[in-house]
């Protein structure tokens, strides 16, 4: 039915905040079979807003987040019913509750104005009045495709789950399920509950609060819950070595050891790189190459190289570890890698893709030994860093040094290597101590380095790149491995020197691999935008004064480089990921139109990931398909690319990359480059997880924040620390905040600010209640009733320990609170989007969380 037209396929996600909500995108063009019988999908953009909608857990069809499905459109008929059946009377119900609450609000704004005297409403020129509107209540969205999903293609591999273990019987299943039978209860409120089937597994005593991890089974169509298979408990929450556990197991990121047959797989050690591999590849040995790292990485896979050619030009060379050499096609190794897709890495530790005799040993680029490489060089203008020609091909290279980011760095800002660092360069008898003449090399080419990436960097933002930065927080541990110090990791010269070629080889590459083999080539697009939600943000940023232009990714990087205010332009840069979509890699033959190929942020119109084989997979299958392009082509293209810029130049390596090959030239196509429809489902694989990996990334570094705040707390006696923050966007009953400090964003509620659950922390030491508060367009006015405790407390005792631990923006800074001891009084407080206030941001051990409350009086608010 898929090669009839009459289904589609794509990848379903489950929304976790409302599991009746799900959506499939589309991960190939719809057929011109499809687009006939379905006109719905004509003209269809893979990866564009127009996700289909499957409304109701019925419509999934037990289907979970990850799978491929094979979804059937329905008519408007169809459409109609569901929706009435499932949303109208939410949206309804909705409505109910927004008329009330604006009814209470409106009462309540009278009440705020005659507190203040104030006699008349915030003025509306009326020019922004409908935007105002829409920005407070926008109607509900009724997608436009809705689908119900009719048979799972490829179920998500990752099927192991973190919750807990109960007896309680969900409600619907009484009457089919006898008394007795434990229940599993997922932490994802995205999955189904799950009947345990090996009820005698799990331990009789355990406590009812334990995490456990099952795995997912089988979901007989007869029945409303899927089988779960108990694994074993992960244990009570807190501990940091538990909740890493528990975000393992709950990403599914593989940290067993490797399987025997998989090391079966490697070289024996001690290896050294054999003669007839040695003689058939171009020998770089002798070339001032070297890395540039962070000073804790072990699996260094990419090197960079500088020389100055007799024309003046220079030959800039990239050269990154040649993992497919070891990882051959159809192993044991080369199944696992797949697997496990990616290298996770969390704040304590990485869990590698690879082995590490591999990763740390025989593919990474180590200082003074002999390593196998697959390099880009083109020869470059120095004044324009505009590329005249380029050559590919598997290389043999001895890395002079490793330097870290910082000593880098230090030779941009003027410095010179230090004393200490370890330096090497390669004879004919072998490798040596590096003389002085390598060392001043090494300066010279990261000079040049430097300025090249200037002109690079500043071309890609000239012509329409755009760059989203967010908070990457970096921890100090101590011998124990908890955390003692915290700061946002900071993005200097150096490391931008770095990522400017790593693009460069990236899209060099994608374009030969692209022109080779248009419909076998994995690359990596990224789409532009969800249209409707930047709209909806645009309409939210132009009612505080911002204007962004979304006519470009460079438009739209050009109005936030506008924005004169530090806190308010990251603010702005951490809201506009909101609408923004991932990126994705995707195999060509799925793509139809070659214009969506494109990566949106990088403004490229091919790209793909090559620089990182010894930590992604995708980039392995990247490397064997540029081997097959050398194969037939060596390094010449026979078709015409637009893309593509020329490959002769006098001053490349004589070898034929042809003579490098790890396989029969004849067998290259078949061995080394997947089919599509095998190069799809790895793409799938691939963005299935490095999504996972990402979650874990960020759930250890969230940990590892809750644990470092919660060791300062107890060290002070205080409840948490002050920092500032920006108001993000206001609501009838709620303003957003963001922490530019931290990465933090957190919703404060008025209503916890006036009862007794209190969202807010005395800094004073006098009693802060909210009593009134009355929404405006762009601001919201607070009524406070301030009263002095009528005996020394707690509240006092902690106010006076907060007024040790406020941050401001340059770092643990310490700033002293004169506290008010007025009698009790009503103060007056106006928020306004893009305002500064303090919050006090605060640890939840277990499960690991943060609460912020508002802190007054604010500080430089």
């Amino acid at each position: 039915m898929l090669r009839h037209g009459t289904l589609v396929r794509g990848v379903l996600r489950v929304n976790a905040k409302n599991p009746n909500d799900a959506y499939v995108t589309l991960d190939a063009t719809p057929s011109t079979c499809a687009q006939k019988n379905i006109p719905e999908l004509c003209g269809y953009s893979v990866g564009s807003s127009n996700d289909i909608y499957i409304c109701g857990s019925a419509s999934r069809n037990r289907a979970i987040s990850g799978d491929v499905v094979a979804v059937k459109i329905l008519s408007r008929k169809e459409s109609r019913y569901l929706y009435k059946r499932y949303r109208r009377g939410e949206d309804r119900r909705k409505d109910r509750v927004f008329e009330k609450q604006r009814a209470r609000l409106q009462s309540m704004a009278d009440s705020v104005r005659e507190a203040t005297e104030d006699s008349a409403p915030e003025k509306n020129d009326g020019e922004d009045e409908s935007d105002s509107q829409e920005s407070a209540r926008s109607g509900p969205h009724i997608p436009e495709l809705f689908g119900e999903v009719v048979a799972i293609i490829t179920p998500n591999q990752d099927r192991t789950f973190v919750g807990k273990i109960t007896d309680k019987m969900p409600f619907k299943a009484r009457k089919d399920t006898p008394p007795g039978t434990l229940w599993f209860v997922p932490l994802d409120l995205a999955l189904p509950r799950m009947v345990v089937s090996n009820e005698k597994s799990v331990p009789k005593f355990m406590d009812k609060s334990t995490i456990c991890a099952v795995r997912m089974g089988g979901w007989p169509a007869t029945s409303m819950y899927p089988q779960a298979t108990f694994l074993k408990c992960v244990g009570r929450r807190g501990a940091i070595e538990i909740e890493t556990e528990l975000i393992l197991e709950e990403n599914c990121v593989k940290a067993s050891e490797f399987s025997d047959d998989v090391l079966n797989c490697l070289p024996k050690t001690p290896w050294q790189i054999p003669q007839d591999v040695l003689k058939n590849r171009t020998d770089l040995r002798t070339s001032c190459i070297f890395t540039i790292d962070p000073p804790t990485a072990r699996d260094l896979d990419d090197a960079v190289s500088c020389q100055q050619l007799p024309n003046g030009n220079l030959l800039i060379g990239v050269h990154i570890a040649d993992v497919s050499f070891f990882v051959r096609p159809r192993t044991a190794l080369d199944k696992e890698a797949q697997l496990r897709a990616t290298t996770t890495y969390m704040v304590q530790r990485a869990y590698p893709m690879l082995p590490s005799v591999l990763c740390e040993d025989l593919c990474s680029l180590n200082p003074g030994v002999d390593r196998l490489a697959f390099s880009v060089m083109w020869e470059m203008k120095p004044q324009s860093a505009e590329v005249v020609s380029t050559w590919f091909g598997r290389t043999v290279i001895n890395s002079a040094c490793k330097l870290s980011y910082d000593d880098a760095q230090n030779i941009i800002d003027g410095g010179h290597l230090p004393e200490s660092l370890a330096c090497y360069e390669h004879v004919r008898k072998g490798t040596v101590p590096a003389s002085s003449k390598r060392h001043a090399q090494i300066e010279a080419s990261i000079q040049w380095f430097y300025k090249l990436s200037l002109i690079m960097r500043q071309r890609r933002f000239d012509e329409g790149a755009l760059s989203l930065n967010r908070v990457r927080l970096s921890f100090d541990l101590d011998e124990s491995g908890a955390p003692r110090d915290c700061r946002s990791y900071e993005i200097r010269d150096s490391n931008r020197l770095i990522e400017e070629f790593m693009l460069l080889a990236n899209m060099s590459v994608a374009a030969r691999i692209e022109a080779c083999f248009p419909n076998c080539a994995l690359l990596r697009r990224h789409p532009p935008p969800l249209q409707r939600r930047l709209e909806e943000l645009c309409r939210q940023l132009r009612l505080s004064g911002i204007d962004i232009d979304t006519q470009s990714a460079g438009s739209i990087a050009h109005s936030i480089r506008n924005i004169d205010d530090a806190d308010i332009r990251y603010t702005v840069e951490e809201m506009m990921t909101a609408p923004m979509q991932r990126a994705t890699y995707f195999s060509t033959h799925a793509v139809e139109n070659r214009s969506e190929y494109r990566h949106y942020a990088l403004n490229a119109p091919l790209y793909t990931h090559f620089t990182s084989p010894i930590r992604r997979y995708a980039d392995v299958i990247v490397h064997r398909t540029l081997e097959a392009s050398l194969a037939v082509y060596d390094n010449h293209v026979a078709s015409e690319h637009p893309l593509l810029p020329a490959y002769s130049s006098p001053f490349f390596p004589k070898t034929l990359a042809k003579g490098s090959l790890t396989i029969k030239r004849g067998s290259a196509l078949a061995t080394l480059v997947p089919p599509p429809e095998l190069l799809s489902s790895i793409a799938h694989q691939c963005n299935l997880r490095k999504d996972a990996a990402k979650k874990a990334q960020e759930a250890s570094s969230k940990l590892f924040l809750v644990n470092y705040l919660s060791s300062i707390a107890r060290n002070s006696d205080a409840p948490g620390i002050i920092t500032q923050a920006v108001v993000t966007k206001i609501r009838e009953s709620s303003f957003s905040i963001s922490s530019p400090m931290f990465g933090i964003e957190s919703i404060i509620y008025m209503d916890r600010m006036a009862d007794r659950e209190n969202q807010v922390i005395s800094t004073d030491g006098r009693n802060w209640r909210l009593h009134l508060w009355s929404v405006e367009r762009t601001s919201i006015k607070l009524v406070w009733k301030v009263s002095l405790p009528d005996k020394k407390s707690p509240e006092d005792e902690i106010a006076e320990s907060l007024s040790a631990l406020i941050i401001d923006d340059t770092r643990h800074s310490v700033v002293n609170l004169e506290c008010s001891r007025s009698s009790d009084e009503t103060v007056t407080q106006t928020i306004r989007i893009f305002g500064k206030l303090s919050v006090c941001i605060a640890p939840v051990t277990s499960p690991p969380d943060l609460t912020v409350k508002l802190a007054m009086p604010c500080i430089n608010a």
